[in-house]
């Protein structure tokens, strides 16, 4: 059959009086340069319709399907391969989730699946990974990368999780070379992405994903609007961030954002909802301090905070107060006013935070490791940006030692403060794990966390008295490892705890007089307890619900009940509780 490319064009260039549909029936058996054709069209006419068949104008032609790795060509044909593999190194990632029910911790919500992107880079000491987002494989049953171009799919396993930066590395040993195989020919097979340096404000970058609305590869171009910290939806912590001008859709997460070099300067994370051409991306920073983690603990452990909360100092009555107003110096007779003294306030220190016993109520912290510290709690960057004072403690590891500025009691000095990770008292997330629970003749006990006050919809505009009462434990300090805000959310219905049917998201304090730290806690009071009756009592301590069960009949009620709602344990623990 002749090409359509062809025939479209003979049609142009016919004379009107012949009838192109009876010249050229779709029977007729035609070659473009054949005899028979040459003797009915001009040469000219065949050699262009040979020509424009080449050149691939409604099909590509055999040399946009060249092999990658081949670099015989000049100069521009090994750019252009170069391109080539940089795309062919973002993966499209398909997970099936499969997330718990945190108000009813014993099953499992109906599977979801969702498609994400990733990218290949070489990990020291590891070799060759997939990178993308946490929130792409987050309890994710079944993981699978797609090369650009193909149609198989390969299994991958989630290595390492970071909640609070989004970051995670997949393993795919079907497709990528492990650290053992660096000398081998199966290197080739993928190329991995480079590390750039953190870009500056106004830098082209361009963003590569398989974002909603197609399946094959999308290159989206913008430019950095700004690099400050902001919360990572994610976990809720606050890092350093990234922001372009390049909308950043579901299923962009997770691909690279590479500068005018191809390298990856960024894993794109998230967006901001009724706001068009803005997105957010984790700087390079961040990813290597996240690689850098994985590396030396082999697994990820997390960012490192000074455990502090600070007042700002921008008034001038209270650096008065301080003793921090400005200093006056004469040069020559003249005048000159030095630069003043400022910095922040240390209002309360957490229990399990490095800088407990170093520093103090009261102190200002004025710099740390030389980098000063302005009134409003910022710290310089680079030319003409200030990011807050967080940031820099973040880009530390557990077991550096800052070296903190401190002014107490009128005086300056300098104070040594071990950094360390400081774990939250109400979770932001169980590390991919399902939530743990209790049950006691009926009352399902639970550790709150955020995800238990999201599924009860605490940050909609109404919600009960008491889970308003659970929000503001929110940001409660943990005193020590391992404690956990036990709650009861609910009460499953039996004989033995009637009139208790219709209590829910109440916070448990104390078991038969005893102060209760977490639910394994709970449990060992519940075993070890003696008496015919066991006690409850609920926040607030004065005037809180107060429950009395029997004791001798818990047992043979936790069975009937497990037994009634197909629930195989009574209890699941983590192994840090």
């Amino acid at each position: 059959m002749l090409h359509r490319t062809a025939a479209i064009l003979l049609s142009y260039v016919l004379p009107t009086t012949f009838s192109f549909t009876t010249l050229l029936h779709p029977k007729t058996k035609l070659d473009p340069l054949s005899i028979k054709c040459r003797d009915l069209f001009p040469r000219s006419i065949l050699l262009l319709a040979t020509i424009v068949e080449k050149d691939g104008l409604f099909w590509p032609s055999s040399s946009d399907n060249a092999d990658p790795n081949d670099f015989s060509d000049n100069n521009s044909e090994e750019e252009e391969r170069i391109l080539a593999r940089t795309l062919d190194s973002v993966l499209k990632v398909y997970a099936t989730h499969s997330e718990p029910d945190f108000l009813i911790p014993w099953q499992k919500r109906h599977q979801t699946t969702s498609t994400s992107s990733g990218f290949v880079i070489d990990v020291p000491g590891l070799g060759f990974r997939v990178m993308t987002n946490a929130h792409s494989v987050e309890y994710g049953s079944v993981v699978q990368v797609q090369r650009r171009g193909e149609d198989e799919k390969y299994e991958a396993v989630v290595e390492a999780v970071g909640n609070e930066c989004d970051l995670a590395l997949l393993r795919v040993d079907s497709l990528l070379p492990s650290a053992f195989d660096n000398d081998s020919g199966s290197v080739d097979r993928m190329y991995a992405l480079q590390l750039g340096s953190l870009p500056s404000l106004q830098d082209e970058v361009e963003v590569l994903g398989y974002p909603a609305g197609g399946d094959s590869l999308c290159v989206t171009k913008g430019v950095v609007s700004r690099i400050e910290m902001q919360e990572y939806a994610q976990a809720g912590s606050c890092l350093l961030a990234m922001q372009i001008d390049a909308a950043i859709n579901p299923g962009n997460s997770g691909g690279p954002v590479v500068n005018e070099d191809l390298e990856a300067v960024g894993v794109a994370f998230q967006g901001l909802d009724e706001v068009e051409n803005c997105g957010y991306v984790v700087p390079v920073s961040v990813v290597r301090h996240f690689l850098e983690d994985v590396r030396r603990n082999n697994g990820y452990t997390g960012f490192c905070q000074l455990g502090v909360d600070i007042c700002f100092l921008e008034n001038q009555s209270f650096r008065k107060f301080l003793k921090l107003g400005g200093d006056e110096t004469s040069i020559n007779g003249d005048r000159t006013r030095r630069r003043r003294s400022t910095g922040v306030m240390v209002r309360s220190i957490a229990p399990t935070s490095g800088a407990l016993g170093t520093l103090q109520n009261m102190d200002v912290i004025m710099a740390v490791d030389g980098i000063p510290v302005g009134g409003d709690g910022k710290i310089p960057f680079r030319r003409g940006e200030r990011v807050d004072l967080p940031c820099y403690i973040s880009s530390l590891f557990e077991g550096d030692i800052a070296k903190v500025t401190i002014w107490r009691d009128g005086k300056e000095m300098e104070v040594a403060v071990p950094l360390k990770r400081i774990q939250s008292l109400v979770p932001s997330h169980f590390h991919n794990k399902p939530p743990p629970f209790l049950i006691c003749s009926g009352f399902v006990f639970t550790a709150l966390s955020v995800p238990y006050l999201e599924a009860k919809d605490a940050w909609d505009d109404y919600y009960s008295d008491n889970v308003s009462y659970l929000l503001g434990l929110v940001h409660a300090p943990l005193k020590q490892p391992g404690d956990e805000v036990v709650v009861l959310s609910q009460v499953l219905a039996h004989k033995a705890n009637l009139g208790y049917e219709h209590f829910m998201d109440l916070h448990l304090l104390e078991f038969n007089g005893v102060e209760v730290r977490c639910l394994k806690h709970l449990q060992q009071l519940i075993a070890e307890s003696t008496g015919p009756f066991m006690t409850f009592q609920f926040a607030p301590k004065e005037g809180g619900r107060f429950i009395v069960l029997d004791r001798e009949n818990n047992d043979e009620a936790t069975r009937d009940i497990c037994a009634e709602h197909s629930i195989g344990t009574p209890f699941l623990f983590h192994a840090e509780s």
